[in-house]
C-alpha cells in the first residue's frame, strides 16, 4: 500500500470516529434537558421513591436535616410501656400494670355528696425501683390523668385537671381529702404525693355551708396567686384558728426556714384563701 493511500484511510477513520463522538453527546444531551433556573424539575419514577419531603430550612442545612418522630417512650423492664413521656421521677419507675379509666384514687365524703380524684384515661401502676426524695425503693407509684370531681345524686361536676400526673404513695390505699372546717365552709386538701424532700403540694376546694357550692381555691400571696399550697411535711397539718388557715412552711436544703406560720384569711366570694 502506498503511504499516501495510508494517510488517506486513516484521516477517513478519525473523521468518522469524531463524527460519532459528536452524535453521542447530541443525544445525551437530548434525553437529559437542563433545566432553568429558578425552575423545579418534576420527579421522574426513578427518583420518586427516594426524593426528601420538603423540609423548611436553609440551603446550608438541608442535607443534614431530616424529618424527626416524636421521641420513642421505651418499655421498662416489666415490658409495658408508659403512655407519657419520660419526665423528671419516671426515669426511677417500673410499670407494674394498667388499671382502666375511671379509677377513683382519692375520695372524701361530704355533706351531700362527695369529692373524688378519677382517672380520665388508663392508669399506670407502678414501683419506684430507686430511694429517692419523693419515695423509698419498692413504694407504689400511680400516672394518669387525673380529675377531681364533686358528684352529687349521680351527677358529676368536675374542679380541676391534672394531666399526666404521676404520684408516689407507700401503698395502694385510696387517698383521703385533709378536711379543715370554717363557719361558712368545709375545705378539703388533697396532697397526692407523700413526701419530697421540699415540702408537700396541696389542693384546696370548699362546700360553702350556706349555698351548697363547691368549687376549687387559689392562694394569694402579695401579687403571687397559686392554685397550689406548699407547707412541711414535719410540722403539723394546716389547721384553722380562729377561723383563719394556718400553714408552716416546709423546710429544704438551700433555703432559710420562716420562723413564723403562714395565715391565710379565707374569702369565699373571690375563692381565695388570702396571705396576711
Amino acid at each position: 500500500m502506498s503511504p499516501i493511500r495510508s494517510i488517506g484511510t486513516t484521516l477517513a477513520a478519525g473523521a468518522i470516529l469524531s463524527f460519532s463522538l459528536l452524535l453521542g453527546c447530541s443525544n445525551q444531551e437530548a434525553s437529559n434537558p437542563v433545566t432553568p433556573a429558578g425552575e423545579s424539575a418534576e420527579a421522574t419514577p426513578s427518583n420518586t421513591a427516594t426524593s426528601t419531603p420538603a423540609i423548611s430550612a436553609t440551603p446550608a442545612l438541608m442535607a443534614s436535616s431530616t424529618p424527626t418522630a416524636s421521641p420513642a417512650i421505651p418499655a421498662t423492664p416489666s415490658g409495658i410501656a408508659s403512655q407519657f413521656l419520660p419526665e423528671g421521677l419516671a426515669d426511677s419507675v417500673i410499670i407494674n400494670s394498667v388499671n382502666e379509666a375511671g379509677t377513683v384514687r382519692a375520695r372524701a365524703a361530704t355533706e351531700r355528696g362527695e369529692l373524688l380524684m378519677i382517672s380520665s384515661g388508663p392508669e399506670e401502676r407502678g414501683h419506684l425501683n430507686v430511694s429517692s426524695n419523693y419515695g423509698l425503693e419498692g413504694d407504689q407509684t400511680y400516672q394518669a390523668d387525673y380529675s377531681i370531681v364533686y358528684r352529687e345524686d349521680g351527677q358529676d361536676q368536675e374542679l380541676l385537671k391534672f394531666p399526666a400526673l404521676l404520684f408516689v404513695r407507700q401503698s395502694d390505699q385510696v387517698l383521703k381529702f385533709d378536711k379543715v372546717s370554717f363557719k361558712d365552709a368545709e375545705v378539703y386538701l388533697l396532697a397526692p404525693q407523700y413526701k419530697s424532700g421540699h415540702g408537700l403540694v396541696a389542693y384546696a376546694f370548699a362546700v360553702n355551708k350556706i349555698s351548697g357550692e363547691v368549687f376549687p381555691l387559689s392562694f394569694v400571696q402579695g401579687e403571687l396567686v397559686q392554685d397550689m399550697l406548699v407547707y412541711s411535711e414535719i410540722q403539723p397539718a394546716p389547721a384553722n384558728l380562729n377561723e383563719q388557715l394556718v400553714v408552716h412552711s416546709p423546710e429544704g436544703a438551700g433555703g432559710d426556714p420562716e420562723l413564723k406560720p403562714r395565715v391565710y384569711d379565707l374569702d369565699l366570694d373571690k375563692r381565695q384563701f388570702i396571705a396576711r
